[in-house]
């Protein structure tokens, strides 16, 4: 598992898609941090202050377009490559190649979406300031929202590795994935305001919990929903990942 885990990550940098990835997120900062570099803030915006930036940055969803991006790429090619024949000709098992592959894809992944508010509020604590003295428990905070935000974002981009497995190509992992983020993370607020069902379904989605979690004050019935939450998704997705790899006809 260990060596196969090391060829995932040597293929994922060798991708030409990579750095365009790592400023596309620095373009999404940046985006965000135009008003702070012009001095154009209004009143009451979260990017007055280093804490309130970290606070509201979370739930900018647009990111996620990164990992989806990823996905076609780096797994969407899998199948056309025939890295994963490869892989099962040199003995692998089919379980170890969906895991090895979910280790890579979602830890760059969650690289990649933390990349953007944590540059955000780095910049914007530089120029405005924290908010007030910076203290241990405020480092405390940091580490434990940036723990919690990493576990949500890898059991959301679970989603992208099944879909990658159903799919089977770069054209049409690209279009699901992005036909996936238009509809559940995009509009998925818009179909919840109008149909009271999906609504409650909706806010126990991981990435509805990310504003959640990056509250100074989280209580232990929302630390338990927002990791339970994840936890289910993410079961779901993979396990049906293996489950279909394992019926897959690779010849």
């Amino acid at each position: 598992m260990i060596n196969l885990v090391n060829v995932e990550y040597r293929r994922l940098f060798k991708l030409w898609s990579v750095p365009l990835l790592i400023l596309l997120a620095v373009f999404f900062s940046y985006t965000v941090l135009d008003k702070v570099l012009t001095g154009d803030i209004l009143p009451g915006s979260f990017l007055q202050s280093g804490q309130a930036t970290f606070a509201n940055s979370f739930s900018v969803s647009l990111t996620i377009f990164g990992p989806v991006i990823l996905a076609g790429f780096f797994l969407g090619s899998d199948f056309t490559n025939r890295t994963l024949h490869q892989q099962v000709a040199n003995g692998h098992s089919r379980r170890s190649i969906v895991f090895a592959k979910t280790i890579v894809y979602s830890s760059f992944s969650a690289f990649l979406l933390l990349l953007t508010p944590l540059l955000t509020t780095v910049v914007v604590s530089i120029v405005n300031g924290w908010g007030g003295p910076f203290h241990v428990d405020d480092l405390l905070y940091i580490l434990r929202v940036v723990v919690l935000v990493t576990v949500l974002n890898v059991s959301v981009v679970s989603i992208f590795i099944l879909i990658s497995f159903v799919c089977r190509d770069i054209p049409k992992t690209l279009i699901m994935g992005a036909l996936f983020t238009l509809v559940v993370i995009e509009l998925g607020g818009w179909f919840a305001d109008r149909m009271t069902q999906l609504g409650d379904i909706y806010k126990y989605f991981p990435l509805q919990q990310m504003t959640v979690v990056a509250q100074v004050h989280l209580s232990a019935n929302q630390l338990g929903k927002a990791l339970l939450s994840a936890l289910i998704l993410w079961l779901v997705s993979i396990g049906a990942s293996v489950f279909l790899f394992e019926r897959q006809d690779l010849r």
